[in-house]
């Protein structure tokens, strides 16, 4: 493996000079891109530079202070610049776990649930690091983003069929009073967990990838990531049986690791989310869909809108299956019971 760090420039790129070849892989919101660089042809590494100039040293903190507990099911972190790194010079080199199959499975998405339920039940009261902003904005800040967009809201629910009453659970969500706004009710989140961060390896592994957007959230959040979050390069067909089943299994393993959830009030929770992240996406890809240099192709744009909206249908029809329970005291309307 020799020193790694020879490999990079003073700036923050490959020294084509000290390797054998390279391939782009995806290219990060900033322009840059991940690649897997090989130093012979049968030795290779992913080289990935700061993607995003807000996660900058988050992704190396986190391996240094929460996957280290956690089961070996991410890519070895080899090196990195470290935090002294000006924001174009950051950069890691992880392990390649070769070709990655990101194709959407229900027992690959079972198996993902169990690890959410673990994670999620890890004490975060050591990691206030952690207590820093997402990817994306709050649900609670997408609820009242839609108020403020009520018509063109209201509109694309016509245009789908949809029901506008979920209106009255966007009211509560935007006031913060649905989900429980105790830090009680927040878990270490992977963050960003769409398909494309989570894939099966050629040696039949699961692994989970890209850690930089880990924080406190709701355990809704990486649920939806898993569940109901489209994304324009892997498409994926959720289906309500599917939705159900993944749902009830990470219930299932939370109960294992002492944290007792409602069931139908976390049905009815998550729908709810569900349906407000999915409103707001729709409306977010609308925006991306009347740019003229959208990073992605319009093919794409337009699958993911409706596998969207495919996902906020269903959403809106679980929530409609799960009546509203009221009555529970503060810091319960989560349903959860046990030591988080």
């Amino acid at each position: 493996m020799g020193n790694l760090s020879e490999c990079v420039r003073p700036d923050g790129t490959l020294d084509d000079s000290k390797i054998w070849r390279r391939e782009p892989l995806y290219q990060g919101m900033n322009g840059r891109f991940v690649e897997r660089f090989y130093l012979t042809p049968e030795e290779s590494y992913i080289f990935k530079p700061l993607t995003n100039e807000e996660t900058m040293g988050r992704e190396a903190w986190v391996y240094k202070h929460v996957l280290s507990f956690c089961p070996p099911v991410y890519p070895k972190l080899l090196v990195t610049s470290g935090d002294e790194e000006s924001l174009q010079g950051a950069w890691s080199i992880f392990e390649d776990l070769g070709e990655l199959t990101h194709t959407y499975r229900l027992d690959t998405a079972l198996q993902v649930a169990r690890l959410i339920a673990w994670w999620h039940a890890t004490p975060v009261r050591d990691w206030p690091e952690l207590a820093i902003p997402g990817p994306k904005p709050t649900v609670e800040r997408m609820a009242a983003d839609l108020l403020h967009r009520q018509d063109e809201a209201k509109a694309v629910l016509q245009r789908l069929g949809l029901s506008g009453r979920i209106f009255t659970e966007v009211r509560q969500v935007a006031a913060g009073s649905y989900f429980g706004a105790t830090d009680r009710a927040k878990v270490l989140s992977h963050g960003d967990l769409h398909i494309g961060n989570y894939a099966v390896a050629g040696n039949g592994r699961l692994y989970i990838i890209d850690w930089e957007h880990a924080h406190l959230n709701t355990p809704y959040w990486d649920l939806f990531h898993l569940i109901d979050m489209s994304h324009p390069l892997y498409s994926k067909q959720m289906t309500s049986s599917d939705r159900e089943r993944i749902i009830d299994e990470y219930i299932s393993q939370s109960q294992a690791h002492g944290v007792q959830w409602k069931r139908d009030v976390f049905f009815r929770e998550y729908a709810c989310f569900g349906a407000v992240f999915s409103l707001w996406m729709i409306l977010l890809i609308g925006r991306d869909l009347k740019q003229e240099n959208s990073v992605w192709p319009r093919e794409r744009l337009l699958q993911q809108w409706n596998e969207t909206a495919a996902g906020l249908a269903g959403c809106l029809a679980q929530l409609e299956a799960h009546p509203y329970q009221s009555g529970f005291g503060p810091g319960e309307s989560h349903g959860a019971t046990g030591s988080i």
